[in-house]
Formats: structure tokens, C-alpha cells, sequence
């Protein structure tokens, strides 16, 4: 597990409360979890989480906070898909929100994504074709030079 996705998923935990568990979701979101059956309120956004509840579960995404932190891991881009993609600024959307969700679950020990650069890619020209800012495309491909550098190792 990549050090990064070991911060998300210690900064979930740490609010999950008493016998609650903590999954890599299958959909969209990041993790999923049954803190909700077990009493309380999480505030989830004060741990950098985007949250969906539905059946007594919670879908946790990261954040544009945990965008930003990755971000702030690298001043300098460290590949070229990244260097181009750092142009792009400002609030990710939810696409893009997603699309990180899906690379972190990678760096968390998940499944290879063999779609993710070449959807990634695709969100960049869609964004360039709409002047939509997007925004967190560069943590995006910051995520992907990570999941590129693990495979490496």
C-alpha cells in the first residue's frame, strides 16, 4: 500500500466509530462503510471525505482537499503526462473527484485500472474542449505516475 493511501484510509478510520468496518467500495466512491448502524454522526468532511449515504452505508470519495495534498507532494511535476496537466487549476468536479477515487483504490491495494490514463487523458481533452478549469487533474495524474511508479518496482 502507497503511503498516501495509507493517510486517506488512517484519516477514515480514525473517525469510523466502535465496530464499524472500512471497504474499498465497488462503485464510484473510494471506501464504503456501515458507520451509520452504529450510531453517532461522522463529519466526514472534516476528514477531507465527499459522502453518499444509502441503506445504511456510507460511500466515503476523497475530497479536493486530499487533491490538494498530493498536489503539494510534488511542486514540480515528476512525468510528462503530469507536466501537461498542471496547467489546469481551480475546484475539482465530480468526475474528477472520481476519477481520483479510482487511482487511490489502485495505491490502496485494489485492482489495476487499465482504463484510468486513458480516461484521464480523455477528461483533460473534454475539459479543454468545454474551457472547463479542471480542476484536480493534475493530482489525478500525479495518482497515475505513483500507480506507473509501483508497477516499475
Amino acid at each position: 500500500m502507497n503511503d498516501f493511501a495509507r493517510r486517506l484510509r488512517d484519516a477514515a478510520r480514525a473517525r469510523l466509530p466502535e465496530g464499524a468496518f472500512l471497504r474499498r467500495d465497488r462503485g464510484d466512491a473510494l471506501y464504503v462503510t456501515d458507520a451509520p448502524l452504529h450510531g453517532g454522526t461522522v463529519d466526514w468532511a472534516a476528514a477531507g471525505f465527499v459522502c453518499r449515504e444509502e441503506g445504511g452505508l456510507t460511500r466515503l470519495t476523497p475530497s479536493a482537499v486530499w487533491l490538494a495534498r498530493l498536489a503539494a507532494l510534488y511542486p514540480e511535476p515528476p512525468d510528462p503526462l503530469s507536466r501537461s496537466l498542471r496547467r489546469f487549476s481551480g475546484p475539482p468536479d465530480d468526475t474528477v473527484l472520481k476519477l481520483f477515487a479510482r487511482a487511490v483504490k489502485r495505491l490502496d491495494g485494489g485492482e489495476c485500472d487499465p482504463r484510468y490514463s486513458r480516461d484521464l487523458r480523455q477528461r483533460a481533452a473534454v475539459c479543454l474542449r468545454e474551457h472547463n478549469p479542471g480542476g484536480g487533474l493534475y493530482a489525478c495524474a500525479l495518482a497515475n505516475y505513483l500507480i506507473e511508479k509501483e508497477r516499475e518496482s
